[in-house]
């Protein structure tokens, strides 16, 4: 019985040998250069390359990562625990929104507990935070300014280095800049004024919802009339109008625009442009970068398209040629070609790009049917392994069964497979 178990797990470990090349969907062991793949799916996964590493159980369930001497883990999408560099006592652990527990960057220990009270260091962009039986009692530090709300978000104050901001919502508020600009409201959103202060473009406004507003600096002009539905600005760098917003948006200048909300809407600004035709379902959008342009079509949520284009020669490619390219039909199937590398799967069930939790644990399952090429060596994969092939100039081989029967032919080799042994060897030299 013994020494059955033992050619078993024997067998399975050399087929599962062979099976990782290609990406058995329950377990694979990898390693390329300095980096190390290994997997049980999709129970556990763990990669490993120069200072970083990752460990998932279960994926999404639980998460563990690590880069030089931090560690990080992660409980589903709300429990977080980080311990920082040994150098410094600083650590976090989180379950947001109810427990928040851990020592800050300056040393100082902290704990919180939702709605009750508590203090919570580098916590939404906020340097520090503090509560009591939220939302009666709340504080919050950016740098050198401090706000305290009651009752968040009636009535709250802030006050810095030139800042000063104040409300009581919705009777009055008050937002200063110093040198920038001074901004109150009343009963909002009935009445909203504003002046500009900086020398860059003073001037200043008012907007009166329901009925009318405008707002005139030294470089443009506002208009509203019945605000927010329609509008009217002009400057010598950009005019937009609303008429009514959302539906009909038009802009020319730095920005361009055209929008008839919902069937078609095309905006231009820097490197961006994005249009869209009976929204949200078909997309068109283009980003220009130094030295070449992504373009990207989506049908949501069937289809995505991105193509990125060569706008100026560089290395290896000339003006227009194609770096790389994707397409996903989803659920059926995928194809993506970067520089001499190629995939083609189906099935493909997640509907996002190549999610790394989703690739390491999950999309092995899902795969019926995979074709690599990778520098001319191409690669078959049909249902999770049972039939396998790999063909290049110099070398074919292929699998049944993961071993069952098989072939491999090399350049100076020819061996056959049956019931996972080996016969063959050298072919005779003329």
């Amino acid at each position: 019985m013994r020494l059955l178990l033992t050619s078993s797990l024997a067998l399975f470990f050399s087929v599962a040998a062979f099976a990782q090349v290609d990406g058995d969907p329950l377990y694979a062991h990898v390693v390329k250069s300095n980096e190390t793949f290994y997997a049980w799916r999709p129970f556990y996964s763990s990669s490993t390359e120069p200072e970083r590493w990752r460990k998932d159980y279960l994926w999404p369930l639980y998460t563990q990562k690590g880069f030089k001497d931090e560690t990080y883990g992660r409980v589903l999408f709300f429990g977080y625990s980080t311990d920082f560099s040994s150098e410094t006592e600083r650590d976090r652990n989180w379950v947001i929104p109810f427990y928040f527990q851990g020592t800050s960057a300056q040393g100082e220990d902290y704990l919180a507990i939702f709605p009750f009270g508590g203090t919570i260091y580098e916590f939404l962009s906020r340097d520090k935070v503090t509560f009591v039986l939220f939302p009666v009692w709340y504080t919050s530090d950016i740098n050198e300014v401090h706000s305290w709300t009651v009752l968040w978000p009636l009535i709250s104050s802030a006050k810095g280095d030139k800042v000063d901001r104040f409300r009581v919502l919705p009777f009055y508020g008050r937002n200063t800049l110093e040198g920038e600009f001074e901004k109150k409201y009343y009963a909002w959103p009935i009445l909203s004024t504003v002046e500009y202060t900086n020398d860059r473009n003073p001037g200043g406004g008012f907007i009166l919802v329901p009925f009318y507003g405008q707002i005139k600096t030294e470089k443009a002009d506002n208009y509203w009339v019945i605000p927010p539905f329609f509008r009217y600005m002009a400057s010598e760098e950009q005019w937009i109008v609303h008429a009514p917003w959302p539906f009909v948006q038009l802009a020319d200048g730095v920005m361009k625009k055209r929008t008839f909300w919902p069937f078609y809407g095309k905006k231009e600004l820097g490197t961006l442009s994005r249009q869209y035709m009976i929204w949200p379902i078909l997309w068109n959008n283009t980003t220009a970068y130094a030295h070449h342009e992504q373009r990207r079509k989506k049908v949501v949520p069937f289809f995505h398209y991105q193509a990125d284009v060569v706008t100026k020669a560089v290395k290896e490619y000339e003006t227009g040629d194609v770096m790389s390219r994707y397409w996903k039909l989803w659920p059926l199937m995928s194809w993506e070609r970067n520089a001499e590398k190629s995939r083609f799967r189906t099935l493909e069930l997640w509907p996002l790009r190549n999610t790394p939790g989703i690739e390491r644990n999950w999309a092995p399952w899902w795969t019926l049917y995979r074709r690599v090429n990778v520098e001319g060596e191409i690669g078959h994969h049909v249902l999770w392994g049972i039939y396998r092939q790999k063909k290049s100039p110099e070398h074919f081989e292929w699998s049944l069964l993961k071993g069952l029967a098989g072939y491999k032919n090399t350049e100076n080799n020819r061996r056959y497979r049956f019931l996972f042994m080996w016969f063959g060897g050298e072919k005779e030299q003329p």
